[in-house]
């Protein structure tokens, strides 16, 4: 089989130019086959959630709608101490605009865990880009995230605070979901070799909750180090695109950019690595 070079002048021209249209071809069709195949496995996985209840998908509407009602009644009731205290409205919407993406992190991270070991049969079977099968619950996650922030959006514009910024919630959902692939994409792999990692897991995401700025902002003597945490600039995305609030500097922004790059990368070349050995140990 011969080598194409741009020295060949047989293949200069529009040979080549033929020849790289059907790589280009070929790797189109790919890309839509993948993109396809996810989209039918995300479906899968979010109907299966709710198989056998009596109202179905609707409880993707009602868990974040309780969720929010919830938080919203004890924060507004029942605390008459800590921080929610002499602070009103404004803690609740400042708490629920962060424990939201947070809960979706937790949940596609967990589940990204056990992803590759719980679809065995898949991946031992069929070929087809094993990594899918860990950006499938993070997608899912995300559905019920993006349910929750609509649902809170129009709670806000009720109570007479309509978000000003909300433009920018997409961008932050992009980031996150980025971020959370990559990071996922590890998970799974480690988990594969490392059964042990599950309790770790829970264990360092309980840390990671109480070292971000969710149940507090981020104020005083420890605020030189929640910048390197890079959970502080994506919910001050998160609620200055909900609460109108300032955005977080250029420079927490461009270092979360370069985290979910490098996170995202780094993950996705960390499975493709592993992904050989992996159908063997499952």
């Amino acid at each position: 089989m011969r080598v194409l070079c741009y020295t060949d002048k047989k293949l200069a021209g529009p040979n080549l130019r033929a020849v790289l249209d059907y790589v280009k071809y070929r790797g189109v069709r790919k890309t839509v086959k993948n993109v396809h195949l996810l989209r039918e496995l995300v479906k899968r996985d979010f109907h299966a959630r709710f198989t056998g209840s009596a109202l179905g998908v609707f409880w993707a509407i009602l868990q974040p709608l309780s969720l929010v009602i919830l938080y919203w009644f004890v924060f507004t009731y029942m605390f008459t101490r800590g921080p929610a205290a002499g602070q009103g409205s404004n803690y609740i919407h400042f708490l629920i605009a962060g424990l939201l993406p947070w809960l979706g992190i937790n949940e596609g991270l967990i589940r990204s865990t056990t992803s590759i070991v719980e679809n065995a049969p898949m991946v031992r079977r069929l070929a087809f880009r094993s990594e899918l099968l860990v950006v499938v619950p993070n997608a899912s996650a995300m559905i019920f995230e993006v349910i929750a922030l609509v649902l809170f959006t129009g709670f806000l514009i009720v109570r007479g605070a309509p978000p000003r910024l909300a433009w920018l919630l997409p961008v932050a959902l992009a980031l996150q979901f980025v971020v959370q692939v990559g990071i996922g994409w590890f998970l799974a792999a480690i988990y594969v070799f490392f059964r042990d990692l599950m309790p770790i897991l829970a264990f360092l995401l309980s840390v990671i909750f109480y070292l971000s700025p969710i149940l507090y902002p981020v104020v005083g003597r420890f605020e030189r180090f929640f910048v390197w945490n890079p959970m502080t600039p994506l919910l001050g995305l998160f609620r200055s695109a909900l609460l109108s609030s300032a955005l977080p500097g250029a420079g927490s922004l461009v270092f979360l950019v370069a985290v979910a790059a490098a996170v995202f990368w780094g993950g996705l070349m960390f499975f493709r690595r592993a992904q050989p050995t992996l159908a063997d140990l499952i």
